[in-house]
């Protein structure tokens, strides 16, 4: 083989190496764009309920455990980057659906996302929605995060509570996880990178909250948010 041939042949196999990665990291990022959009949509469909089973039903690819307890049923769906991952392109990275049903009526939809799955304390954010229903121990304007603060820690651990009526900036806000942790070769290293709308990392082990959190203690709402 000539040097010519050589040097196209290696070419070649550049390009397509580059185009697989590409068709990979753009799968991930539209499957997970899509499967948050539709967790997002569930508190604003008709019958939320119905739209959670058509959820269900959507997704059963990724169902990983059904487990039912008298009047609790609860779907856990698992999505992860393992057509990154496991060529080693990027640090594996999951994002997983728990749809619980409670008497029969959509109860909770919790969305977590973890990077560097396999580490210690890998970096994880979750989400809760919380449906009303007729239960009048659900706060339903609620929006809780935790931790919230300035300087605050852990930075490898991040929950949001969003009631269904809160507003939608702050589910927004809470539901605005960072796909590129899902494709990036290091992936994340802390909740502000995860979720950068909700913490900003302000020292190496301290993240401080962005929003206000209806669990603020007046002295907190008397701080200014980090910039």
């Amino acid at each position: 083989m000539s040097t010519k041939q050589s040097l196209a042949a290696v070419c070649a196999a550049v390009l397509l190496f580059v185009g697989f990665v590409a068709i990979c990291r753009g799968y991930v990022v539209h499957r997970t764009t899509e499967l948050i959009a539709d967790t997002q949509s569930l508190d604003r469909a008709p019958d939320p309920t119905a739209a959670a089973l058509a959820f269900t039903k959507k997704y059963r690819r990724y169902l990983a455990e059904t487990t039912c307890d008298r009047n609790l049923c609860q779907f856990r769906f698992v999505f992860s980057n393992r057509v990154l991952s496991v060529p080693r392109l990027a640090k594996r990275a999951e994002i997983e659906v728990i749809v619980s049903v409670f008497h029969e009526r959509l109860d909770a939809v919790m969305t977590g996302l973890t990077s560097n799955v396999f580490k210690e304390n890998s970096p994880v954010v979750h989400v809760t929605e919380s449906f009303c229903n007729d239960r009048m121990d659900i706060p339903c304007t609620d929006f809780a995060i935790n931790p919230h603060g300035r300087d605050v820690q852990p930075t490898w651990n991040g929950d949001i509570f969003i009631g269904q009526l809160a507003t939608e900036n702050q589910k927004q806000a809470a539901r605005a996880f960072n796909f590129d942790c899902l494709i990036a070769y290091r992936g994340c290293r802390d909740i502000s990178e995860l979720n950068p709308l909700i913490w900003k990392c302000t020292n190496p082990d301290r993240v401080s909250s962005k929003v206000r959190s209806t669990a603020d203690s007046m002295a907190e709402t008397a701080q200014p948010l980090p910039n």
